[in-house]
């Protein structure tokens, strides 16, 4: 069974962040150059004081004839903040998602942030696992009897 720690292994460990001070322009401008659908917020000192999403910005401007994305990221992001460690299983990871209703979650270890993973990342992965494990079985089959 694969673990966090095997996504990060292939596609890296790289966290786009930007400070709870920083502007929700800013924070725009950071998801489209990256092309990512969600940011971490880290405080000075590198804890995760939230996550905005692609979500979280069309909930804060919906509605609203007139906006200003001057606003701090403070005041759109998400504050409560799941995360998971490098260890845990990626059925774990999928069980939070859909619990939680959110597609990214933060890697922590040891106080640290050492990653993110998307949905589509977690989603990948198991399908590989999958495959691979029905592979196994058919050889076995096929080799067997």
């Amino acid at each position: 069974m694969s673990t966090v720690r095997s996504i990060l292994d292939q596609k890296g460990s790289e966290v786009v962040t930007v400070l709870p001070t920083d502007t929700l322009a800013q924070a725009i401008l950071k998801l489209t150059q990256h092309r990512i659908g969600a940011i971490l917020v880290l405080g000075e000192d590198g804890a995760i004081k939230g996550i905005l999403s692609e979500r979280d910005v069309v909930k804060h401007l919906a509605g609203r004839i007139e906006f200003s994305t001057a606003i701090p990221v403070s005041d759109v992001m998400t504050k409560g903040v799941t995360y998971v460690k490098p260890h845990q299983s990626l059925d774990e990871c999928l069980q939070l998602m859909t619990t939680g209703r959110f597609r990214h979650l933060p890697v922590v270890d040891n106080d640290a942030v050492v990653g993110i993973i998307s949905i589509g990342d977690v989603v990948k992965a198991v399908l590989a696992d999958r495959a691979f494990q029905i592979g196994q079985l058919e050889y076995y089959i096929t080799n067997t009897f």
